[in-house]
Protein backbone atom coordinates (compact mmCIF):
# COMPACT_ATOMS: atom_id res chain seq x y z
CA UNK A 1 0.00 0.00 0.00
CA UNK A 2 1.27 3.43 -0.85
CA UNK A 3 1.84 5.95 1.91
CA UNK A 4 0.59 9.52 2.05
CA UNK A 5 2.53 10.89 5.01
CA UNK A 6 1.92 11.32 8.73
CA UNK A 7 -1.83 11.97 8.49
CA UNK A 8 -2.38 8.78 6.59
CA UNK A 9 -0.19 6.81 9.01
CA UNK A 10 -2.26 8.02 11.98
CA UNK A 11 -5.52 7.21 10.21
CA UNK A 12 -4.40 3.74 9.26
CA UNK A 13 -2.97 3.07 12.72
CA UNK A 14 -6.26 4.06 14.39
CA UNK A 15 -8.15 1.90 11.95
CA UNK A 16 -5.91 -1.03 12.79
CA UNK A 17 -6.42 -0.55 16.55
CA UNK A 18 -10.19 -0.33 16.13
CA UNK A 19 -10.23 -3.41 13.97
CA UNK A 20 -8.30 -5.41 16.55
CA UNK A 21 -10.33 -4.23 19.53
CA UNK A 22 -13.64 -4.97 17.81
CA UNK A 23 -12.62 -8.24 16.24
CA UNK A 24 -15.59 -9.99 17.80
CA UNK A 25 -18.03 -7.62 16.10
CA UNK A 26 -19.06 -7.36 12.47
CA UNK A 27 -18.48 -3.88 11.07
CA UNK A 28 -18.48 -2.38 7.58
CA UNK A 29 -15.07 -1.93 5.98
CA UNK A 30 -13.95 1.69 6.54
CA UNK A 31 -13.78 3.89 3.47
CA UNK A 32 -10.35 4.16 1.89
CA UNK A 33 -8.23 7.11 3.03
CA UNK A 34 -5.78 6.90 0.11
CA UNK A 35 -5.79 9.62 -2.55
CA UNK A 36 -2.97 8.75 -4.94
CA UNK A 37 -2.46 8.59 -8.69
CA UNK A 38 -0.83 5.21 -9.37
CA UNK A 39 -0.54 5.49 -13.16
CA UNK A 40 -0.98 8.23 -15.72
CA UNK A 41 -1.29 7.51 -19.42
CA UNK A 42 -2.23 9.01 -22.77
CA UNK A 43 -3.96 6.59 -25.09
CA UNK A 44 -1.90 6.42 -28.32
CA UNK A 45 -4.68 5.74 -30.80
CA UNK A 46 -4.11 5.71 -34.60
CA UNK A 47 -1.91 8.65 -35.71
CA UNK A 48 -1.39 9.77 -32.09
CA UNK A 49 1.28 7.04 -31.86
CA UNK A 50 3.50 9.26 -33.97
CA UNK A 51 3.59 11.82 -31.17
CA UNK A 52 5.71 9.52 -29.00
CA UNK A 53 9.21 8.18 -29.59
CA UNK A 54 8.48 4.91 -27.80
CA UNK A 55 5.24 3.19 -26.81
CA UNK A 56 6.42 3.27 -23.19
CA UNK A 57 6.40 7.09 -23.27
CA UNK A 58 2.59 7.02 -23.17
CA UNK A 59 2.57 5.58 -19.62
CA UNK A 60 3.97 6.98 -16.36
CA UNK A 61 4.11 4.83 -13.23
CA UNK A 62 3.72 7.30 -10.35
CA UNK A 63 5.68 6.78 -7.14
CA UNK A 64 4.06 7.31 -3.73
CA UNK A 65 6.12 10.43 -2.96
CA UNK A 66 5.74 11.93 -6.46
CA UNK A 67 3.45 14.92 -7.08
CA UNK A 68 4.77 15.97 -10.50
CA UNK A 69 3.94 13.86 -13.56
CA UNK A 70 5.60 14.50 -16.93
CA UNK A 71 5.06 13.07 -20.42
CA UNK A 72 7.48 13.57 -23.32
CA UNK A 73 6.20 13.94 -26.88
CA UNK A 74 7.80 14.57 -30.26
CA UNK A 75 8.77 18.15 -31.17
CA UNK A 76 5.88 18.57 -33.62
CA UNK A 77 3.16 17.31 -31.24
CA UNK A 78 0.24 19.57 -30.43
CA UNK A 79 -0.15 20.15 -26.69
CA UNK A 80 -3.36 22.17 -26.88
CA UNK A 81 -5.82 19.28 -26.75
CA UNK A 82 -4.48 16.42 -24.68
CA UNK A 83 -6.47 14.10 -22.41
CA UNK A 84 -4.38 12.21 -19.84
CA UNK A 85 -6.07 9.37 -18.01
CA UNK A 86 -5.34 8.13 -14.51
CA UNK A 87 -5.52 4.99 -12.41
CA UNK A 88 -6.26 5.99 -8.83
CA UNK A 89 -6.19 4.21 -5.51
CA UNK A 90 -9.52 2.39 -4.93
CA UNK A 91 -12.48 4.67 -4.37
CA UNK A 92 -10.60 7.92 -5.01
CA UNK A 93 -11.87 10.58 -7.42
CA UNK A 94 -10.01 13.20 -9.45
CA UNK A 95 -10.73 16.72 -10.69
CA UNK A 96 -10.53 17.60 -13.52
CA UNK A 97 -11.90 14.22 -14.60
CA UNK A 98 -9.67 11.51 -15.98
CA UNK A 99 -9.73 11.68 -19.79
CA UNK A 100 -10.90 15.29 -19.96
CA UNK A 101 -9.23 17.50 -22.59
CA UNK A 102 -6.88 20.32 -21.55
CA UNK A 103 -4.35 22.75 -23.00
CA UNK A 104 -0.85 21.76 -21.87
CA UNK A 105 0.92 24.27 -24.13
CA UNK A 106 0.87 26.93 -21.39
CA UNK A 107 2.38 24.76 -18.66
CA UNK A 108 1.32 22.11 -16.14
CA UNK A 109 -2.33 21.35 -15.40
CA UNK A 110 -3.32 20.91 -11.74
CA UNK A 111 -5.25 17.79 -10.72
CA UNK A 112 -6.69 17.16 -7.23
CA UNK A 113 -7.34 13.63 -6.01
CA UNK A 114 -9.84 13.10 -3.16
CA UNK A 115 -9.91 9.95 -1.04
CA UNK A 116 -12.95 7.68 -0.90
CA UNK A 117 -13.72 8.84 2.66
CA UNK A 118 -13.55 12.48 1.48
CA UNK A 119 -11.15 13.32 4.32
CA UNK A 120 -7.94 13.66 2.36
CA UNK A 121 -6.83 15.32 -0.86
CA UNK A 122 -3.62 15.40 -2.83
CA UNK A 123 -2.54 17.80 -5.58
CA UNK A 124 -0.58 16.81 -8.69
CA UNK A 125 1.01 18.89 -11.43
CA UNK A 126 0.80 17.15 -14.83
CA UNK A 127 2.90 18.50 -17.71
CA UNK A 128 3.86 17.52 -21.24
CA UNK A 129 7.22 18.46 -22.72
CA UNK A 130 8.56 18.14 -26.24
CA UNK A 131 11.65 16.07 -26.85
CA UNK A 132 14.10 16.60 -29.69
CA UNK A 133 14.85 13.96 -32.35
CA UNK A 134 17.08 15.70 -34.86
CA UNK A 135 18.08 13.95 -38.06
CA UNK A 136 21.81 14.15 -38.85
CA UNK A 137 22.74 15.81 -42.14
CA UNK A 138 23.70 12.37 -43.40
CA UNK A 139 22.16 9.15 -42.15
CA UNK A 140 22.74 5.67 -43.49
CA UNK A 141 20.18 2.89 -43.41
CA UNK A 142 22.23 -0.28 -43.54
CA UNK A 143 19.41 -2.75 -42.74
CA UNK A 144 21.71 -4.71 -40.44
CA UNK A 145 19.31 -4.76 -37.46
CA UNK A 146 16.84 -7.38 -38.67
CA UNK A 147 15.09 -9.61 -36.16
CA UNK A 148 12.40 -12.29 -36.18
CA UNK A 149 9.11 -11.61 -34.43
CA UNK A 150 5.79 -13.42 -34.87
CA UNK A 151 7.35 -15.62 -37.51
CA UNK A 152 8.62 -12.95 -39.92
CA UNK A 153 11.40 -10.36 -40.24
CA UNK A 154 11.26 -6.82 -38.88
CA UNK A 155 13.86 -4.03 -38.97
CA UNK A 156 15.16 -1.42 -36.55
CA UNK A 157 17.58 1.45 -36.99
CA UNK A 158 20.43 1.92 -34.53
CA UNK A 159 20.51 5.68 -34.20
CA UNK A 160 22.73 7.40 -31.63
CA UNK A 161 22.64 4.28 -29.49
CA UNK A 162 18.84 3.95 -29.68
CA UNK A 163 17.09 1.28 -31.72
CA UNK A 164 14.12 2.86 -33.49
CA UNK A 165 11.23 0.90 -35.01
CA UNK A 166 10.73 3.26 -37.93
CA UNK A 167 10.56 0.57 -40.64
CA UNK A 168 7.38 -1.32 -41.45
CA UNK A 169 6.37 -4.07 -43.88
CA UNK A 170 3.17 -5.79 -44.96
CA UNK A 171 4.40 -9.09 -43.52
CA UNK A 172 1.80 -9.04 -40.74
CA UNK A 173 -0.96 -8.78 -43.36
CA UNK A 174 0.51 -11.70 -45.32
CA UNK A 175 0.51 -13.76 -42.12
CA UNK A 176 -3.27 -13.40 -41.83
CA UNK A 177 -3.81 -15.48 -44.96
CA UNK A 178 -0.60 -17.53 -44.92
CA UNK A 179 -0.08 -18.24 -41.23
CA UNK A 180 1.99 -21.40 -41.74
CA UNK A 181 4.64 -19.70 -43.89
CA UNK A 182 8.29 -19.84 -42.87
CA UNK A 183 10.24 -16.55 -42.48
CA UNK A 184 11.92 -17.00 -45.87
CA UNK A 185 8.51 -17.43 -47.54
CA UNK A 186 7.23 -13.98 -46.54
CA UNK A 187 7.24 -11.05 -49.00
CA UNK A 188 9.95 -9.14 -47.10
CA UNK A 189 12.95 -10.90 -45.57
CA UNK A 190 16.54 -10.43 -44.52
CA UNK A 191 19.37 -11.75 -46.68
CA UNK A 192 22.96 -12.30 -45.60
CA UNK A 193 24.50 -11.35 -48.94
CA UNK A 194 23.42 -7.77 -49.51
CA UNK A 195 25.57 -5.26 -51.34
CA UNK A 196 27.45 -4.67 -48.08
CA UNK A 197 26.70 -7.01 -45.19
CA UNK A 198 23.06 -7.90 -44.78
CA UNK A 199 20.39 -6.68 -47.16
CA UNK A 200 16.64 -6.88 -47.76
CA UNK A 201 14.81 -9.03 -50.29
CA UNK A 202 11.34 -7.94 -51.42
CA UNK A 203 9.36 -10.55 -53.38
CA UNK A 204 5.81 -10.50 -54.71
CA UNK A 205 4.12 -13.58 -53.26
CA UNK A 206 0.91 -15.48 -53.94
CA UNK A 207 -1.41 -15.16 -50.96
CA UNK A 208 -4.23 -17.70 -50.49
CA UNK A 209 -7.82 -18.54 -51.32
CA UNK A 210 -8.91 -16.57 -48.25
CA UNK A 211 -7.34 -13.43 -49.73
CA UNK A 212 -8.71 -14.33 -53.18
CA UNK A 213 -12.22 -13.89 -51.78
CA UNK A 214 -11.51 -10.19 -51.23
CA UNK A 215 -9.56 -9.85 -54.51
CA UNK A 216 -6.12 -9.63 -52.89
CA UNK A 217 -4.36 -12.59 -54.54
CA UNK A 218 -0.82 -11.25 -54.29
CA UNK A 219 1.29 -9.45 -51.72
CA UNK A 220 4.17 -7.33 -52.97
CA UNK A 221 7.28 -7.27 -50.84
CA UNK A 222 7.65 -3.84 -49.30
CA UNK A 223 9.69 -1.93 -46.77
CA UNK A 224 8.85 1.63 -45.77
CA UNK A 225 9.19 4.20 -43.03
CA UNK A 226 5.81 4.22 -41.32
CA UNK A 227 3.33 1.75 -39.89
CA UNK A 228 1.27 -1.17 -41.14
CA UNK A 229 -2.03 -1.96 -39.43
CA UNK A 230 -2.79 -5.61 -40.15
CA UNK A 231 -6.34 -5.30 -38.79
CA UNK A 232 -7.19 -3.19 -41.86
CA UNK A 233 -5.23 -5.30 -44.34
CA UNK A 234 -8.13 -7.34 -45.75
CA UNK A 235 -10.79 -4.63 -45.36
CA UNK A 236 -8.93 -1.54 -46.63
CA UNK A 237 -5.32 -2.24 -47.55
CA UNK A 238 -4.71 1.34 -48.66
CA UNK A 239 -5.53 2.69 -45.19
CA UNK A 240 -3.60 -0.13 -43.51
CA UNK A 241 -0.38 1.28 -44.94
CA UNK A 242 0.54 4.48 -43.11
CA UNK A 243 3.55 6.27 -44.52
CA UNK A 244 5.93 8.63 -42.76
CA UNK A 245 7.71 9.37 -39.53
CA UNK A 246 8.21 12.89 -38.15
CA UNK A 247 11.81 14.07 -37.95
CA UNK A 248 13.54 17.30 -37.01
CA UNK A 249 16.06 18.50 -39.60
CA UNK A 250 18.76 21.15 -39.36
CA UNK A 251 18.93 21.10 -43.17
CA UNK A 252 16.41 19.99 -45.78
CA UNK A 253 16.63 16.54 -47.38
CA UNK A 254 18.46 16.91 -50.68
CA UNK A 255 19.39 13.47 -51.98
CA UNK A 256 18.60 9.78 -51.57
CA UNK A 257 21.26 7.23 -52.41
CA UNK A 258 21.52 3.45 -52.20
CA UNK A 259 21.85 0.13 -53.99
CA UNK A 260 19.38 -2.23 -55.66
CA UNK A 261 18.94 -5.03 -58.16
CA UNK A 262 15.72 -6.31 -59.68
CA UNK A 263 14.14 -9.23 -61.51
CA UNK A 264 10.52 -9.11 -62.69
CA UNK A 265 8.23 -12.13 -62.42
CA UNK A 266 6.98 -13.85 -65.58
CA UNK A 267 3.19 -13.40 -65.47
CA UNK A 268 1.58 -10.08 -64.60
CA UNK A 269 -1.91 -10.62 -63.16
CA UNK A 270 -4.89 -8.57 -61.98
CA UNK A 271 -7.00 -8.83 -58.82
CA UNK A 272 -8.62 -12.01 -60.13
CA UNK A 273 -5.30 -13.61 -61.10
CA UNK A 274 -6.13 -13.04 -64.75
CA UNK A 275 -2.97 -12.62 -66.80
CA UNK A 276 -2.48 -9.17 -68.37
CA UNK A 277 -0.20 -8.02 -71.14
CA UNK A 278 1.93 -5.95 -68.80
CA UNK A 279 5.41 -6.03 -67.37
CA UNK A 280 6.24 -5.69 -63.67
CA UNK A 281 8.62 -3.09 -62.23
CA UNK A 282 10.14 -2.33 -58.86
CA UNK A 283 9.88 0.98 -57.08
CA UNK A 284 11.92 3.04 -54.62
CA UNK A 285 11.04 6.60 -53.67
CA UNK A 286 11.11 9.09 -50.79
CA UNK A 287 8.45 11.61 -49.79
CA UNK A 288 8.74 14.64 -47.52
CA UNK A 289 5.41 16.07 -46.40
CA UNK A 290 3.82 18.47 -43.93
CA UNK A 291 2.41 16.44 -41.02
CA UNK A 292 0.06 19.16 -39.76
CA UNK A 293 -2.65 20.59 -42.02
CA UNK A 294 -3.98 24.17 -42.15
CA UNK A 295 -6.52 23.35 -39.42
CA UNK A 296 -3.86 22.06 -37.03
CA UNK A 297 -4.75 18.39 -37.49
CA UNK A 298 -2.04 15.72 -37.64
CA UNK A 299 -1.60 14.18 -41.10
CA UNK A 300 -0.51 10.74 -42.28
CA UNK A 301 -0.20 9.63 -45.88
CA UNK A 302 -1.71 6.33 -47.02
CA UNK A 303 -1.40 3.96 -49.94
CA UNK A 304 -3.87 5.95 -51.99
CA UNK A 305 -2.22 9.38 -51.64
CA UNK A 306 1.44 8.87 -50.75
CA UNK A 307 2.56 10.46 -54.04
CA UNK A 308 -0.43 12.74 -54.67
CA UNK A 309 -1.39 14.43 -51.37
CA UNK A 310 -1.44 18.24 -51.27
CA UNK A 311 0.66 17.92 -48.08
CA UNK A 312 3.66 16.72 -50.10
CA UNK A 313 6.63 19.08 -50.16
CA UNK A 314 9.24 17.04 -52.04
CA UNK A 315 9.67 13.74 -53.90
CA UNK A 316 12.75 11.68 -54.76
CA UNK A 317 11.96 8.99 -57.37
CA UNK A 318 14.40 6.18 -58.18
CA UNK A 319 14.52 4.37 -61.51
CA UNK A 320 15.83 4.17 -65.04
CA UNK A 321 12.47 3.63 -66.74
CA UNK A 322 8.70 4.12 -66.31
CA UNK A 323 6.01 1.59 -65.44
CA UNK A 324 2.70 1.21 -67.31
CA UNK A 325 1.21 4.03 -65.22
CA UNK A 326 3.93 6.41 -66.38
CA UNK A 327 5.68 6.54 -62.99
CA UNK A 328 9.44 6.36 -62.60
CA UNK A 329 10.28 2.72 -61.91
CA UNK A 330 12.99 0.08 -61.79
CA UNK A 331 13.37 -2.47 -64.58
CA UNK A 332 15.37 -5.69 -64.67
CA UNK A 333 18.81 -5.07 -63.17
CA UNK A 334 20.72 -8.33 -62.59
CA UNK A 335 23.69 -6.80 -60.74
CA UNK A 336 23.83 -4.43 -57.79
CA UNK A 337 23.23 -0.92 -59.10
CA UNK A 338 24.00 2.32 -57.27
CA UNK A 339 21.41 5.11 -57.41
CA UNK A 340 21.56 8.76 -56.39
CA UNK A 341 18.48 10.95 -56.88
CA UNK A 342 17.63 14.50 -55.86
CA UNK A 343 14.55 15.58 -53.97
CA UNK A 344 12.36 17.65 -56.27
CA UNK A 345 10.67 20.35 -54.20
CA UNK A 346 7.08 21.36 -54.93
CA UNK A 347 6.81 23.81 -52.02
CA UNK A 348 9.16 26.07 -50.11
CA UNK A 349 10.49 24.78 -46.81
CA UNK A 350 9.65 26.53 -43.54
CA UNK A 351 12.94 26.33 -41.58
CA UNK A 352 11.19 26.64 -38.21
CA UNK A 353 8.82 23.79 -38.99
CA UNK A 354 11.74 21.80 -40.38
CA UNK A 355 13.66 22.09 -37.13
CA UNK A 356 10.64 21.37 -34.93
CA UNK A 357 9.39 18.20 -36.56
CA UNK A 358 6.68 19.74 -38.73
CA UNK A 359 7.61 17.48 -41.65
CA UNK A 360 7.43 13.69 -41.95
CA UNK A 361 9.64 11.56 -44.17
CA UNK A 362 9.02 8.18 -45.73
CA UNK A 363 11.26 6.02 -47.88
CA UNK A 364 9.37 3.30 -49.76
CA UNK A 365 10.55 0.18 -51.60
CA UNK A 366 8.32 -2.40 -53.31
CA UNK A 367 8.82 -5.40 -55.58
CA UNK A 368 5.75 -4.45 -57.69
CA UNK A 369 5.17 -0.81 -58.52
CA UNK A 370 1.39 -1.34 -58.66
CA UNK A 371 1.37 -3.83 -55.81
CA UNK A 372 -0.76 -1.57 -53.60
CA UNK A 373 -3.60 -2.28 -56.07
CA UNK A 374 -2.76 -6.02 -56.02
CA UNK A 375 -1.46 -5.91 -59.56
CA UNK A 376 1.89 -7.49 -60.31
CA UNK A 377 3.80 -10.65 -61.10
CA UNK A 378 4.35 -13.39 -58.56
CA UNK A 379 8.10 -13.84 -58.16
CA UNK A 380 9.10 -10.24 -58.91
CA UNK A 381 12.02 -9.51 -56.61
CA UNK A 382 13.74 -6.29 -55.56
CA UNK A 383 16.90 -6.43 -53.48
CA UNK A 384 17.93 -3.28 -51.58
CA UNK A 385 20.79 -2.23 -49.32
CA UNK A 386 22.78 0.69 -47.91
CA UNK A 387 20.42 3.63 -48.31
CA UNK A 388 21.66 7.09 -47.44
CA UNK A 389 19.71 10.30 -46.88
CA UNK A 390 21.73 13.48 -47.45
CA UNK A 391 20.52 16.86 -46.17
CA UNK A 392 21.87 20.24 -47.23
Amino acid sequence: MKTMGFRKFITLSLSTVCALSLSSCFKNEPLNAECDIEQAYIHPGSWLKLWFTNASDTLVNVQSDQDKIEFTMKPFASLKKQAPMFRLTPGATIQPESGSVHDFSKGPVTYVVTSEDKQWTRTYQVSIKKGQTTMPNEIEFEFENAYLSKGYYNWQENWNGNKLDIWATGNSGFKMSNSSSKPEEYPTLMIEDGHRGKGVQLTTRRTSKIADMVHKPIAAGNLFIGQFDATDALRDAMKATKFGHPFSFDAKPAKLEGWYKYQAGEKFTDKNMKELDRHDYGTIYAVLYENIDEKGNAVLLYGDNVQTSKQIVALALVGETHDDNGKVAIGNTPEWHHFSVDFEYEKAIDPIKLKNGGYSLTIVSSSSSDGANFLGAVGSTLWIDSFKLICK
